[in-house]
């Protein structure tokens, strides 16, 4: 990094994106409550999980939680994974259901510990892998909206979240969710980081493996 001054602007622009996603979802947060405590003085019933979508970022990692819908989180993850991928960063992990605590930077449970098992043993190379129980639940967005373009059938038969396309969602919480999505315009970006990115790994076996070779 002391000696490449855009990889240094580069991760630092990432993370800094990251901690803005982070606040957009707080702020996601306090209207949904905002809105369930006046459905509460007028005894309406509210919609399930009003505004339980949770975000960390530490370092050069992020968690996302959501108590329902899964699709909030798997729309989340892929528009935050497809931006840095057209920036030329990989990134590396799962999605799955399970139990947890998650309240700021607080967070801890066996749905943490299976996320963190499958993204450090089973999915190695940079993807982002989804449980079977998290595939079912978001199926019908991903035939939908998504036009079988949200997920991906790795050669082992892992499922995983597709980062070469951007993001399809209109969901408000995702910062520029409401831009128009440029498929090709995308797949150009993203090519001329990954080469860049194999250029420089030459000599570098950890990193060739990395990048895919």
């Amino acid at each position: 990094m002391s000696n490449e001054d855009r990889l240094f602007t580069t991760i630092r622009d990432a993370l800094e994106r990251l901690d803005q996603q982070s606040r957009g979802f707080q702020q996601y947060r306090r209207e949904r409550r905002a809105k369930h405590n006046v459905a509460q003085q007028k005894r309406i019933v509210p919609l399930a999980g009003a505004g339980s979508l949770q975000m960390t970022a530490f370092s050069d990692c992020y968690i996302l939680s959501e108590v329902s819908p899964a699709w909030h989180v798997l729309a989340a993850v892929q528009a935050l994974g497809s931006k840095f991928l057209a920036e030329g960063i990989l990134t590396r992990g799962a999605v799955v259901e399970g139990k947890a605590y998650h309240k700021g930077r607080v967070l801890f449970g066996p749905g943490i510990v299976e996320a963190y098992k499958l993204e450090s043993e089973v999915a190695k190379y940079p993807r982002i892998l989804v449980t079977e129980s998290v595939r079912g639940a978001v199926w019908g967005y991903h035939e939908g909206l998504w036009e079988s373009r949200l997920l991906k059938r790795d050669v082992d038969g892992c499922w995983f979240v597709d980062l070469l396309v951007p993001s399809f969602s209109s969901w408000a919480p995702l910062s520029d969710s409401a831009a128009q999505q440029d498929l090709r315009a995308h797949l150009k970006r993203v090519r001329r980081s990954l080469v860049g990115s194999w250029e420089r790994a030459q000599g570098n076996a950890g990193q060739c493996q990395k990048c895919g070779g």
